[in-house]
């Protein structure tokens, strides 16, 4: 099922934004300023795509026709006329059309729904892929000299792929690719031999670290 279109800012980025994603951005060119000030006017929301064709910078850039809303959470004023925004990822569009391209990028957009897939995931599964991605952000803490105990991940089969999603380090296109994946199980098939072979690349990098300091990791 889809929603029915509406028009949408969109902002060309060389990064995925995926739903639930935090993300910092700054504002500096005179077309995203005048984005950002209608957004602000508006309902504080535009969509985030991976640049297909040219570049964050300068000539409007082609957008891949599958992103994420970005809801606008916090504004800061910089110096030189510049804004540093705090977005949150909310739900996924396609593009059907694009309706302006300056002074910004406008497009007629659709929101696909999330579905769970076929087969339905188990609670075993869910619990296992829990585990595996609360292991691969404890030793993504680790090689940022953090460390934690408990890490809180969603219950819910969609919410937990794009919680997964949105921390799993990977390659741009790599990451579009699960952005447009049909339903949270091919999303999951997508990133659990990231998160396995994740884990052990974290652990290898550092013990690495500690030897080097002199330390041996048991």
């Amino acid at each position: 099922m889809i929603s029915p279109p509406r028009e949408l800012p969109i902002f060309p980025l060389g990064l995925v934004l995926f739903p639930q994603m935090v993300l910092p951005l700054q504002i500096f060119e005179d077309r995203y300023k005048s984005m950002l000030r209608d957004c602000l006017e508006a309902d504080s929301r535009f969509g985030v795509s991976l640049i297909k064709e040219g570049a964050e910078v300068g000539e409007p850039a082609v957008p891949h026709l599958v992103g994420t809303i970005a809801r606008i959470r916090r504004v800061t004023p910089l110096e030189g006329d510049r804004y540093n925004l705090l977005v949150l990822g909310e739900r996924r569009f396609r593009i059907r059309e694009i309706t302006q391209w300056k002074p910004y990028e406008k497009a007629w957009v659709t929101h696909p729904v999330d579905i769970q897939g076929d087969p339905p995931i188990s609670t075993n599964e869910i619990e296992d892929i829990r585990r595996k991605g609360e292991a691969y952000i404890r030793t993504l803490l680790g090689l940022q000299g953090g460390w934690s105990y408990r890490v809180d991940s969603p219950t819910d089969p969609v919410e937990l792929s794009y919680f997964i999603a949105s921390v799993v380090r990977g390659e741009p296109l790599e990451q579009q690719a699960v952005l447009e994946a049909l339903s949270a199980r091919e999303r999951l098939r997508l990133l659990l031999p990231k998160i396995e072979a994740g884990v052990n690349d974290n652990v290898a990098e550092m013990q690495e670290r500690f030897l080097m300091k002199g330390v041996r990791l048991n």
